[in-house]
């Protein structure tokens, strides 16, 4: 990939990230995989990335009034801690891009999840909320240290499929939770001997002013259902197999004609199961004969 044309795509997707308080760590490390230059050095890169879009987007959703402190705090008290410890943990380059490939699984996974929109927000109280934010505040700041990605972008479907927060409360808090766990991620890091790949320096300006643009967008001018909708998209949630034949083949699906990998989503496949249609046609024959010796 054309080095101009990553450092535009990166700075637009650190725009598109911080307008929902996301700090766009899963775009970074799918586009640096396009560009022939991820690996595990340059997670450190990342993170740093990461705090750069996400703290701006902290700032500006939490001075339009959109951040619960309360809720953001209990979370953070599991996930700091657990990405300081995932930062320290040395990965192997193969353990690593298995890693990440999951990660990014895992957010493409919310396809399944049901629309949130009929929920009203409903915030945790007692011990409901601990043990709730124990399990999801360890597990994403694993996360954000191994792989570099902040856990922003698992976090906010969590936030609005639990009830917890609206759109807009969902960014501020998600905000500050990549924020601070990228910050502890990085120390966790730097303690192993990590370093950050200055070669990179290009996206770190790149992502600092798609994220001033795009959180100041977010907070102070997007409504809560645009807000809501860039969270699928940042999500991936507008994948669909009709999208991935558009953006193949710029044409859509043909279901009496499926190519690629089209069975493992449809069942459909682009060749004709000979040997399957044939134990079905015999099965049938048998069957047949067995019914009408029956009737007889």
């Amino acid at each position: 990939m054309n080095e101009i044309l990553l450092t535009l795509t990166i700075g637009a997707a650190a725009a598109l990230y911080s307008s929902v308080g996301h700090g766009g760590a899963s775009a970074y490390i799918a586009l640096l995989t396009l560009a022939g230059k991820l690996r595990p050095e340059v997670a450190a890169t990342i993170l740093l990335m990461n705090i750069v879009v996400s703290s701006q987007a902290w700032f500006r959703f939490r001075q339009s009034g959109h951040f619960d402190a309360r809720l953001a705090t209990t979370l953070l008290l599991f996930s700091a801690p657990a990405a300081f410890v995932g930062g320290m943990i040395a990965t192997s380059s193969r353990f690593f891009m298995v890693l990440v490939g999951l990660a990014l699984l895992i957010a493409a996974a919310r396809l399944i999840l049901p629309d949130p929109r009929s929920r009203t927000i409903q915030r945790p109280i007692g011990a409901s909320l601990w043990i709730l934010s124990a399990i999801i505040g360890v597990g994403l700041g694993m996360l954000a240290g191994l792989t570099g990605v902040g856990g922003g972008i698992y976090l906010g479907p969590i936030l609005i499929l639990l009830g917890w927060q609206d759109a807009k409360g969902t960014a501020g808090i998600s905000a500050a939770f990549i924020a601070v766990n990228s910050v502890t991620g990085l120390i966790g890091r730097f303690v192993r001997g990590s370093f950050i790949d200055w070669s990179l320096l290009p996206l770190l300006v790149a992502v600092l002013i798609g994220g001033f643009i795009g959180a100041w967008w977010g907070a102070k001018h997007a409504t809560p259902i645009t807000v809501r909708r860039l969270l699928g998209v940042d999500s991936l949630a507008f994948l669909s197999v009709d999208g991935l034949y558009e953006a193949v083949e710029r044409r859509p699906r043909d279901p009496s004609s499926p190519a690629y990998t089209d069975h493992c989503f449809t069942g459909a496949y682009p060749t004709k199961l000979v040997d399957i249609e044939e134990a079905a046609r015999s099965a049938s024959i048998v069957q047949g004969s067995f019914l009408a010796a029956e009737s007889r």
